[in-house]
């Protein structure tokens, strides 16, 4: 299976321009549900200042209304965020999945999809994630099996240098950490995608999803005192940088073709949840593309262009194919 789960690392789209970062405009989309475990988030001017700034459940919202947002990044700002409003709301697929232990979820067949039909006729179909989808068809949920589950776990880690000197101060090794992950119901977590926009611009789609801007708690769960003091000293000596950053994870078909799209680079959102979780903080926005796959520079490269045109900012975006 690993072969099929190849990293493609997909770096941010540069604008050759010196006010920033935006999206191209995107062709218009039309959307459809299949599936009832749902819910769908309206972002609303909480304090009447005329700015979105909270997200709630509304379950009579059009999805059309919703999805229809976008996050505009200014290459000035030290932190990359949103415009004040955006991305807007967003609706969660798999909305029970957190309520599952991991008995309940190896069973769990049921599928919540959102299809996006551009203006081209051209469509992809986002989906929750199942049991099977991570640990595949018999459900192999050891550590270092050949599993979307131990590649994203890997990439999860890698993606901060989170190396066995660092998990052996918290009190872990990759393996002991990844158990603690599965039984604490981790995965069940990143199935459940928020989806805030699916945007194709000429055939490569920016798919915006909802999540915490720091996903420390969810990645490395509950910490004991001791462990989050070593927590903090790493952050404090730049081991680790201030946030930990991970989006859900979504399931693309295309054309009988699936991936699995996720990153850990988030854009600041103007927006949070009023669930009492203060999600819907961060924005992240893997990239897919509606032709064949194709090669696109790492973000050290990237970088380096970034730096000869005078930006200062990219979102680091991977996919699973």
């Amino acid at each position: 299976m690993k072969g099929n789960l190849n990293k493609l690392l997909v770096g941010a789209s540069i604008l050759a321009s010196v006010t920033g970062l935006a999206t191209a405009p995107a062709s218009a989309t039309e959307f459809t549900l299949s599936g009832s475990d749902i819910i769908k988030y309206e972002a609303i001017d909480s304090d009447g200042d005329g700015i979105l700034d909270t997200t709630e459940a509304k379950p009579n919202a059009d999805i059309n209304d919703l999805l229809q947002g976008n996050c505009s990044v200014p290459a000035y700002l030290p932190q990359y965020q949103c415009q004040p409003g955006e991305p807007g709301g967003n609706v969660e697929l798999f909305a029970s999945s957190e309520k599952l232990d991991l008995e309940q979820f190896l069973d769990h067949q049921d599928v919540t999809s959102l299809t996006a039909t551009f203006d081209d006729d051209r469509s992809m179909t986002l989906s929750s994630l199942t049991a099977v989808d991570w640990f595949g068809e018999d459900l192999n949920t050891d550590y270092e099996a050949n599993t979307l589950a131990n590649e994203w776990f890997s990439d999860a880690l890698d993606a901060y240098n989170i190396n066995d000197v660092l998990l052996g101060s918290l009190g872990y090794t990759r393996g002991s950490l990844y158990s603690t992950f599965l039984n604490n119901g981790g995965f069940q977590r990143f199935s459940d995608a928020n989806i805030s926009y699916v945007n194709n611009n000429e055939g490569l789609v920016d798919i915006g999803l909802a999540g915490h801007y720091d996903a420390t708690h969810m990645l490395l769960g509950v910490l004991t005192p001791s462990q989050q003091a070593q927590l903090d000293r790493a952050q404090v000596l730049g081991i680790l940088p201030s946030e930990l950053q991970a989006s859900e994870v979504v399931k693309v078909t295309h054309n009988g073709r699936t991936s699995y799209a996720y990153t850990f680079s988030a854009a600041r959102s103007t927006l949070s949840s009023d669930d009492g979780t203060r999600s819907h903080t961060g924005v992240y926005d893997p990239q897919f593309t509606l032709d064949d796959p194709v090669d696109v520079p790492e973000p050290s490269i990237l970088l380096g262009l970034i730096g000869v045109g005078g930006l200062v900012a990219a979102k680091r975006q991977s996919k699973k194919s």
